[in-house]
């Protein structure tokens, strides 16, 4: 339960408190943002550029115009500079996320907050020598009530943005995993990839190959020789080696879902209200009963 709790508590930071570098200038008046990625921001997100001296709220998205560029409702009233460390931040009704923290802790001390509370596990037989692990996990939404209608309204969209990427990690990543680099650029319809070293991979192992753009899982057909592996098919993006990283996962989520949302509830007595999504994943775990427990020593 433990790796599934620190895997999701990782889902959820990464998309409520999402941040990304300027690659650009952005001079006073303009409206187009030039970021590293603009993959977790969505139209009508608010959010807020900061450096490391000032920073300029209340801005809200009106187009992702593509991977690398947001455009803004409004014009900046600043100047942006990529040597000041310019970043673009994702903000909630003028809110941030104090803490997210893992259980259900009787004491903390500032709200906003996320709780990540793992609640059940179940388990029954999927084949003849493995099982179906279901795992599930409550995650929480806390707000002082005392902030009224700004609180509930940065829980509801809290809970939507969560929601969302939940909904975009059906497999996430979970427990130990291998990690390797591309030596050589990857594109559309390559089955030989060429890494750093090919000592963690095996034949039809999984793999997921991945930059700040896109994800996708492959299958190791071959390995060639220590920087060459062959796929069973072929990559579907272009990916650059200087940007892409190979994981070699040893645990496999193959389904997972916010199955439930619990909207307004009060939470530990009347001074918080929290929503609450119930989320599941399912895992297949094998048993190897071969290899049973001596019964007499």
């Amino acid at each position: 339960m433990e790796d599934i709790l620190d895997s999701i508590r990782r889902v959820v930071s990464k998309w409520v408190q999402t941040i990304t570098p300027l690659t650009a200038d952005i001079s006073i008046g303009g409206d187009i943002v030039e970021v590293k990625s603009s993959i977790r921001f969505q139209v009508g997100d608010q959010v807020m550029i900061k450096d490391d001296i000032v920073a300029e709220t209340g801005l809200i998205v009106e187009e992702i115009v593509d991977k690398t560029h947001i455009k803004l409702t409004d014009s900046v009233l600043n100047e942006w500079t990529v040597a000041q460390n310019s970043t673009l931040i994702k903000t909630i009704n003028n809110m941030f996320v104090e803490g997210i923290y893992i259980g259900d802790p009787d004491v903390i001390s500032q709200y906003p907050a996320i709780t990540v509370n793992g609640t059940t596990r179940d388990s029954e037989w999927m084949t003849l020598d493995s099982t179906k692990e279901t795992y599930n996990i409550e995650i929480n939404v806390m707000v002082l009530d005392s902030t009224h209608e700004d609180g509930y309204r940065f829980m509801l969209a809290m809970t939507k943005t969560i929601e969302r990427g939940l909904k975009k990690n059906i497999f996430p990543l979970v427990g130990n995993f291998d990690v390797a680099s591309l030596i050589v650029d990857a594109s559309s319809g390559d089955i030989f990839l060429k890494v750093t070293d090919t000592s963690p991979f095996t034949n039809q192992g999984r793999l997921i190959l991945e930059d700040q753009f896109q994800s996708e899982e492959l299958w190791v057909d071959e390995i060639i020789d220590s920087q060459t592996i062959k796929l069973v098919n072929g990559v579907c993006f272009d990916y650059s080696y200087e940007d892409a990283t190979l994981i070699l996962p040893t645990r496999f989520i193959y389904n997972s879902w916010p199955a439930n949302i619990d909207y307004g509830k009060l939470h530990k007595g009347t001074l918080l209200k929290a929503s609450s999504i119930k989320w599941f994943a399912e895992e297949e775990e094998l048993q190897l009963m071969r290899k049973q427990d001596p019964k007499t020593n």
